[in-house]
């Protein structure tokens, strides 16, 4: 494993600012963190004292010149400092002196800009609230009843949730997009003993590292500008379950603290000093195996470990065509009381293009297709010029292509999402299907095309 690459892979991507300097506090290595706490380039720091960098700073005050002082670390230190543009900032650091055969050669500081929580307290509490947390009596939509099918695939897999919701130990559900994780999710907490305790949902893709790890721990009132005293997913998840969907998108770091709270059953809040105890269900979902996100470096292995302690994989609908027959039926009586039809089925001619289709969406395409099917049918059964494009093809048709210059009567947000797909996809074709370079080919952040890569069911193929 070539670690100074992954070493460079972690300091361009993260957050949180690195300052190494040596034994005379020269600066030996900075990354221009995504929040650039400190205001300045890479050139403009390396080889300069720390003290030069930021002249407010003096021997007592810079944390970095004090542990080399002191030869102890600084954990968790809060402070306000004025940056290399005197802009003001709050800050929470770790620093460590660097020791060589017991001499001081050096320190290293990791900080995170605290100024950006207190920014953003009401954004994080309407996702608190949001209806993707579903905090309340109801706690879940779906039960084991939901999970539609007759196959053999699908009575394994209702006897293995069975299963695993008697017990508390960690899970982990993997399955392509639209398979219905977190169906199997709610099921498990629906079936558990922790059924009448709160069951929270959480997409790591889809909140910025910065917020993210507010949201999970929480934060401490006083600890920063604009801060309160405000609980985490896993304070308000405690006596319950909490669902970490796309566990592969969060930030590495954020990753180790999880680790902790599994293996203590204990967080503490973003600027407090104290822990909390609780007892909480941890359920996480990918849409890639665990080796694919191994291999690709998305997660850690040792929170694998500690998380895979019970493995449910949800076949795709292909491999279970089966089930098309009973899922369409279903889907049509759904659509038919909410839009007021009275559609009885669908012709042997529908069904055919229906089974021939291999479903790159799963089950999600399909009631997508059927709920376009019932609305389109003019008589008392679906034919195939109701299904969507005069009904599926196989996958490697490209049903849903579409060119930025076609002739098509696509509307322009269809031409726009197919342009970008085609454009993100190349990229990853470019770069060996690594989303890290794909997302610096295309200038933007990783965990921004992990969520486009979603929005339009973009699959990373696996790299040898």
């Amino acid at each position: 494993m070539n670690y100074e690459k992954i070493l460079k892979i972690i300091t361009e991507h993260i957050d949180d600012g690195i300052f190494i300097v040596d034994h005379e506090g020269k600066v030996v290595f900075y990354n221009e963190s995504a929040d650039n706490q400190a205001g300045v380039n890479f050139e403009n720091a390396i080889g300069k004292n720390i003290l030069e960098i930021f002249p407010k700073l003096d021997h007592h005050s810079s944390t970095l010149l004090r542990v080399m002082q002191t030869k102890e670390p600084i954990i968790g230190h809060i402070q306000n400092y004025y940056n290399y543009h005197q802009k003001k900032v709050t800050i929470i650091s770790t620093t460590f002196p660097i020791f060589e055969d017991g001499i001081i050669v050096g320190a290293v500081e990791i900080s995170k800009d605290l100024n950006k929580y207190g920014e953003f307290n009401d954004k994080i509490d309407k996702i608190r609230n949001s209806k993707g947390q579903r905090i309340s009596k109801q706690k879940t939509l779906y039960d084991l009843d939901d999970i539609i099918g007759q196959s053999q695939e699908i009575k394994q897999l209702k006897s293995m949730v069975r299963k695993v919701a008697m017990g508390s130990s960690p899970v982990i559900v993997t399955g392509a997009t639209g398979t219905g994780k977190e169906m199997v999710v709610q099921s498990i907490h629906q079936l558990s003993e922790r059924r009448e305790a709160p069951f929270i949902a959480q997409n790591c893709a889809a909140i910025p590292v910065t917020l993210l790890e507010s949201i999970l721990f929480g934060t401490s009132v006083g600890s920063f500008t604009g801060s309160r005293n405000s609980p985490g997913l896993f304070e308000l998840a405690d006596k319950g379950t909490l669902f970490l969907d796309e566990i592969n998108s969060m930030d590495i770091f954020l990753q180790a603290k999880l680790l902790r709270v599994l293996q203590d059953g204990q967080i503490r809040r973003i600027g407090d000093k104290h822990t909390r105890r609780v007892d909480v269900r941890i359920i996480t979902a990918m849409n890639v195996s665990p080796k694919e996100a191994l291999e690709s470096g998305n997660l850690r292995e040792d929170l694998y470990y500690r998380l895979n302690v019970l493995h449910i994989h949800i076949p795709p609908l292909k491999e279970r065509k089966d089930d098309i027959k009973i899922l369409t039926e279903y889907f049509i009586h759904k659509f038919n009381l909410k839009y007021n039809k009275n559609v009885s089925g669908a012709s042997d001619e529908a069904f055919k293009e229906l089974f021939n289709h291999d479903w790159p969406g799963n089950v999600r395409e399909l009631e997508h297709a059927i709920e376009r099917a019932v609305l389109m049918s003019e008589g008392n059964e679906i034919n195939r010029y109701d299904l969507p494009e005069a009904g599926p093809q196989s996958h490697s048709s490209k049903l849903t292509e579409v060119l930025p210059n076609d002739n098509s009567n696509h509307s322009l947000k269809a031409k726009v999402l197919a342009y970008e797909k085609q454009i993100i996809e190349q990229a990853l074709s470019d770069n060996e299907h690594s989303i890290t370079r794909a997302a610096q080919k295309l200038g933007i952040k990783r965990q921004t095309l992990h969520y486009k890569m979603n929005q339009l069911e973009i699959k990373v193929k696996s790299r040898e």
